[in-house]
């Protein structure tokens, strides 16, 4: 993957506008033929109904008629597309007040606006979820998506460096028009994706037609994603200190890499034994990764990070985001509270419980059709 080096501000803006409305034209020309193929259905009728007996032409004026509102349907099913609404549970600000004075501090002083709420998820990962409240149109919605195994990973100045980053997004890429610009962009990447995913021949030769565009789209799409995280690392290290922002991202690479390859295995492996799981995921994260990271070596691990090109498609690589500010890896050091504890703990264990009974409702048929195997393999061998 091509490595995309950090680039001034107004570079950044140069390629949203140039992406917004390259978006904007092709959702253009195609609520266009939608229009004009109404427009001329709705002539055609007008014209059939003034005929004074049904004839040969008459009826070809009507099977291109009908073939004219197909046409407009499914130009309309494929522009609606609408921004799906942000993953998680939502929390309010009596449940995690602690949490909420975090955001509102980091706002002021990075001089953006706030949001309009905060939900917990199940992904390792934080994240700013802006879409308008009629899923097309209206007022821009903005949350706060911040992952709970993000937070039992890091320290509570790490969750503050990692929302930092989160507003320098909406600070420079996501407030006023950027926020639409940025709505456009994803509008158009949608609509590309449901013609490409229709059957109908009609859908397969016009997503033809548009891949070049589409493809194009998707490479510059991919370079102003790693040109935007630059931005927002650059907007977090003048609040928080690039030393503590490149340590977070140090260890938020290491515990992601602990949480998927050793935790969910050790959480898997039940299902050797029992035909429920005794450790359950969401509710023993806290102590899982607190115990199981650091009793584990680092070094090979951080090694093998900042060596290899991972995220490289969506996102810079840790190396380049660290040699971007300048930052040398070093092993985490081990907290003394998680981040979880001290802005979620009220609300902790309602969350743990939400989560897990998702997993487990999901992962059920799986666990029990794996349990039952390893009985009756033991049972053979018996």
């Amino acid at each position: 993957m091509h490595s995309f080096r950090p680039r001034s501000s107004d570079a950044v803006r140069s390629l949203a506008r140039q992406l917004t409305l390259r978006a904007a034209l092709g959702l253009g020309l195609l609520a266009a033929a939608g229009i004009v193929s109404l427009a001329l259905s709705a002539g055609a009728l007008v014209e059939i109904m003034r005929a004074p007996v049904l004839s040969a032409h008459t009826l070809g004026m009507l099977a291109g008629t009908g073939c004219l509102l197909l046409v407009a349907h499914r130009l309309l099913h494929w522009l609606r597309t609408e921004a799906p609404p942000a993953d998680g549970v939502r929390i309010g600000r009596d449940k995690a007040p602690s949490l909420y004075r975090l955001v509102d501090r980091l706002a002021e002083r990075i001089g953006t606006a706030g949001v309009d709420g905060i939900r917990i998820s199940a992904d390792m990962n934080a994240a700013v979820h802006q879409r308008p409240i009629h899923g097309l149109w209206g007022r821009m919605e903005t949350t706060l998506v911040i992952g709970l195994p993000l937070v039992h990973s890091v320290s509570p100045r790490q969750l503050a460096a990692i929302l930092a980053h989160e507003f320098g997004h909406l600070k420079r890429q996501r407030s006023n028009r950027h926020a639409w610009g940025a709505h456009v962009r994803a509008w158009w990447h949608r609509v590309c994706e449901r013609i490409a995913s229709d059957a109908n021949v009609g859908a397969q030769v016009l997503s033809s037609l548009l891949a070049p565009w589409a493809e194009a789209d998707v490479m510059a799409a991919v370079r102003l994603n790693h040109l935007e995280e630059y931005e927002a690392d650059r907007v977090a290290a003048r609040v928080v200190g690039a030393k503590l922002l490149g340590d977070t991202l140090v260890e938020v690479a290491m515990k992601a890499e602990f949480i998927e390859s050793d935790y969910w295995d050790k959480i898997m492996s039940q299902a050797e034994y029992s035909p429920r799981p005794t450790m359950r995921p969401f509710r023993d994260m806290g102590m899982g990764v607190a115990a199981g990271f650091h009793g584990q070596p680092h070094q090979g691990l951080l090694r093998s990070l900042v060596s290899e090109e991972r995220d490289g498609l969506l996102h810079p690589t840790l190396t380049d985001r660290l040699v971007a500010l300048r930052v040398a890896p070093r092993v985490p050091r081990r907290a003394v509270r998680s981040a979880a504890n001290h802005y979620l703990r009220p609300a902790l264990p309602r969350l743990s419980r939400r989560f897990d009974s998702m997993w487990w409702r999901a992962t059920r048929p799986a666990w029990r059709s794996y349990y039952r195997q390893c009985q009756g393999r033991d049972e053979a061998d018996g």
